[in-house]
């Protein structure tokens, strides 16, 4: 397998298109615009789902209000010739600071909240509004709470906190007492609408042999569309490819290249593939016996400095055992 990133191909920050988000667009706009706006805002829901570029829309929105090119809220459209589009997504706006967790790291530390809090405490460029984007919230550490915690509680009145939040993992009730929380929730017919215009847009043709598979597993446009595009580019040879080799490519690629994304990537590929089987056998405890196993030899690898290739043995175990 060739060396490459595997991070997943769509970036929320890139996404020009907003489907589905009306009702929520029309909230935050109106808000903003009778300066009833929370400094404190947490955006709850599955993975996927468009939480982030959600508040990537409603961001160009504000900062690009004054610019040749500003967000079209007819159409829910970002203008990609706009200015604060491309330094948003060059991370270099100055009324713009984003915190994520890095690929190499377990979770976000707290020098990442230090170096915000140096940010957010000078002043903004035109004394215009600054937003602070925390996405996978889930991922702050008790101490990168404890160094948020003042900050968050008493923000100067131009500055605006956006948490994401992924909903399968919890948040620290003592960071969530501090938000106000917007729920974001699709219907499965709303989800299937917004990936069909997704697939449209990005000109995706399902061409693998377990779409169904990926359908029925995985529940969010966002993630069937980042799973999707990443198979299609395993695929060299279709009679040859299927998730077990899949699996096994990702393995080695993980032995150079080890870090929480790619591991977790690994993880969700494997769960998806022992689902197919549970599915379609009729020995669903020797496969889910398997499963768990697989799945235990991969968390102890994400806790534990151990030796990755016994891990990986045993992993191939279970799967040539399934």
């Amino acid at each position: 397998m060739q060396e490459k990133n595997l991070n997943m191909p769509f970036r929320p920050s890139e996404q020009t298109r907003l489907y589905f988000y009306e009702k929520y667009f029309s909230l935050f706009t109106d808000l903003y615009e009778k300066n009833l706006l929370p400094n404190q805002i947490l955006l709850s829901g599955n993975s996927g789902i468009g939480k982030s570029t959600f508040a990537y829309h409603f961001v160009n929105y504000v900062l690009s209000k004054n610019e040749l090119n500003p967000y079209d809220s007819k159409n829910f459209r970002i203008n990609y010739l706009n200015k604060s589009f491309r330094l948003v997504n060059q991370n270099c706006h100055p009324n713009f600071f984003l915190i994520d967790i890095f690929e190499e790291k377990h979770s976000i530390d707290v020098k990442q909240i230090k170096n915000m809090i140096n940010y957010a405490n000078k002043t903004s460029y035109d004394k215009n509004i600054k937003f602070i984007l925390i996405n996978n919230a889930e991922y702050l550490n008790i101490h990168s709470i404890n160094a948020l915690l003042k900050i968050v509680e008493e923000p100067t009145s131009n500055t605006f906190f956006v948490f994401i939040h992924n909903s399968c993992k919890r948040i620290s009730d003592t960071l969530k007492s501090r938000c106000i929380e917007f729920k974001i929730f699709f219907t499965n017919n709303e989800k299937h609408q917004i990936l069909n215009l997704l697939l449209k847009q990005f000109n995706i043709k399902f061409n693998i042999n377990f779409k169904n598979e990926i359908f029925s597993f995985y529940d969010t446009p966002g993630v069937i569309l980042n799973y999707t595009k990443f198979f299609e580019e395993q695929i060299t040879d279709s009679k040859e490819t299927n998730l077990k080799n899949i699996i096994l490519n990702l393995m080695d690629f993980n032995k150079t290249d080890r870090n929480h994304i790619n591991l977790f990537l690994l993880q969700n590929i494997i769960e998806l593939f022992f689902y197919t089987k549970i599915v379609n056998t009729n020995n669903k405890v020797k496969v889910f016996a398997n499963y768990s196993k697989a799945i235990n030899h991969l968390n102890n690898l994400k806790k534990y400095n151990i030796d990755m290739n016994n891990i990986f043995y045993e992993i191939k175990e279970n799967i040539i055992h399934a």
